[in-house]
């Protein structure tokens, strides 16, 4: 029965990890195939005096260290699920599968973002009369994504937290909401200034929607998707604190420190980009060096999560 276990547990580790490589190809190949068959940006060719095959090597260039941190995403989120099914009878199970999810559609984000940035700014370049659209349609991909991931890493780490029967203290309370008032005004101030005192109902704005629609539907959820974040690192935290033996709190503690890399990354890239809309698609400019940098932010952070997750497994399978 355990052979017959075992062999049911490789399995799945084989196919999980095969399944996250095949579908990081797939992506992988699709970003470099748009890179080099959309057209090049005219105004920045122009601006920088590029040929169009010179346009494509810097679009590549820019990209290939993209490819290298949706690697690292979809090998973490893959080593974390091969975890998760190891333990799927323990009563961690289910805060442990939701961590997994949150992870993986954090990793997917990654990929869809650049993906539709590529086309969205090629349509917007070359048929202006549906730049808003395309705007609009990139800004609410972007929102839902976030969303949906730390919804359900806010519910992973609330299984978890419940489970060790931890209640938080009133300190932390007052630290995370100060933590993340200051964060969230200092967003709202960048986003709002850009508005340039449009009225309410002006689409005269990088969001291309009425101001008031643009709070409800794309601020608000961005807002309550950081504090989620926030406080699921808390939770976490608090939870590996709690753990029982040395071997299994270090690699509790890795994948922690995996998950508040990942989770500042995703958050401080998805800061960067929605409070520094532009209409500009220039190749090298501050937006994208803090967008490279905070994406291998959130590289390191799977990275950590695949050591932190395959130290778990071993310390099961002893």
């Amino acid at each position: 029965m355990a052979s017959q276990v075992t062999r049911a547990v490789n399995k799945f580790t084989s196919q999980s990890a095969v399944r996250a490589m095949v579908r990081y190809g797939q992506l992988a190949v699709l970003y470099l195939l748009l890179i080099f068959a959309l057209p090049g940006n005219k105004q920045v060719m122009q601006l920088h005096n590029l040929s169009t095959y010179e346009y494509h090597i810097l679009q590549l260039l820019i990209g290939l260290p993209l490819l290298v941190v949706w690697f690292t995403a979809f090998y973490g989120y893959s080593k974390l699920e091969i975890y998760t099914e190891s333990i799927r009878r323990s009563p961690e199970a289910l805060g442990f599968k939701r961590l997994t999810q949150g992870c993986t559609w954090i990793a997917w984000s990654l990929p869809i973002h650049a993906i539709t940035s590529l086309l969205s700014n090629t349509v917007s370049d070359n048929h202006s009369g549906f730049g808003a659209a395309v705007i609009i349609v990139g800004n609410y991909v972007d929102t839902l994504l976030p969303v949906v991931a730390f919804t359900l890493i806010g519910l992973a780490s609330r299984q978890l937290f419940d489970q060790a029967k931890i209640t938080l203290s009133g300190i932390s309370i007052r630290g995370i909401t100060t933590l993340f008032l200051l964060g969230g005004v200092l967003y709202c101030y960048l986003v709002f200034r850009q508005f340039s005192g449009a009225g309410l109902s002006s689409t005269h704005n990088p969001y291309h929607m009425p101001i008031w629609i643009s709070v409800l539907t794309l601020i608000v959820p961005y807002l309550y998707a950081w504090f989620a974040g926030l406080l699921a690192v808390y939770e976490l935290i608090a939870y590996g604190r709690q753990v029982k033996g040395v071997l299994y709190r270090q690699a509790v503690h890795m994948l922690e420190l995996g998950l508040l890399a990942m989770i500042f990354g995703s958050i401080a890239a998805q800061f960067a980009r929605s409070a520094q809309l532009s209409a500009e698609h220039l190749l090298f400019n501050t937006p994208l060096v803090f967008n490279l940098i905070f994406q291998f932010i959130s590289g390191l952070g799977f990275v950590m999560i695949a050591l932190g997750a395959m130290r778990l497994k071993k310390i099961e399978e002893v």
